[in-house]
């Protein structure tokens, strides 16, 4: 991994954590983009550090914590953009972040979970080593699960990296489950089929 890369994994973290404590709101996040895919064996480039991220109370309802929040990482170096989607945007509320001067041009999109599933991927989230530094990464059902619901190009091509060299911890008959659950059994057994590991479970 870049350099870049770890000393952004080491700086994000801190910040959200220094943030929480600030602003007494409790703040869990994991990352959930192509360096979680990365983590869990598929390796691919990225140029993007996206993490998933929940909060009592959440920025979704309460503009005071968006606006707490921003004003804390502005303070600490950053600028920090809140993203509210529309009606029918399936990423209701985005928080993009530019890292200090001496990261640049490196930054965060973090997504604030929206969903009750989304809720319960955090509270599963895994601590895994990356460069040295813990970080805490969706577990690799969810991160699929995140991957299908995007739905995009590369998303499902994450899906297909996933399932063709998945890692022990990822359980296919509970995925299997949850994508049905979640309406997005389809695209998976897609996936799978593309992947060229169609496991009936």
């Amino acid at each position: 991994m870049e350099q870049r890369f770890a000393r952004a994994l080491d700086t994000i973290p801190n910040l959200l954590e220094d943030a929480s404590l600030a602003l007494q709101v409790p703040i869990s996040f994991a990352l959930i983009g192509g360096l979680a895919v990365s983590t869990w064996g598929a390796v691919r480039a990225t140029q993007d550090i996206d993490l998933l991220a929940d909060s009592n109370p959440s920025p979704l309802r309460d503009l005071n914590v968006r606006a707490d929040l921003k004003g804390f990482l502005d303070k600490r170096g950053c600028e920090a953009e809140w993203h509210v989607g529309g009606a029918d945007d399936p990423v209701p509320l985005l928080l993009r972040m530019q890292l200090p001067r001496s990261l640049h041009p490196l930054g965060a999109d973090i997504l604030w979970a929206h969903k009750r599933w989304q809720r319960e991927a955090l509270r599963r989230r895994v601590a895994v080593e990356v460069a040295r530094l813990k970080v805490f990464v969706l577990h690799p059902e969810d991160l699929v699960l995140m991957k299908l619901e995007a739905g995009g190009p590369q998303d499902l091509l994450d899906v297909q990296n996933l399932l063709s060299n998945p890692p022990p911890e990822l359980d296919q008959t509970r995925l299997k489950r949850k994508a049905t659950q979640l309406r997005l059994g389809v695209s998976l057994e897609s996936c799978a089929r593309q992947s060229g590991t169609n496991r009936r479970t």
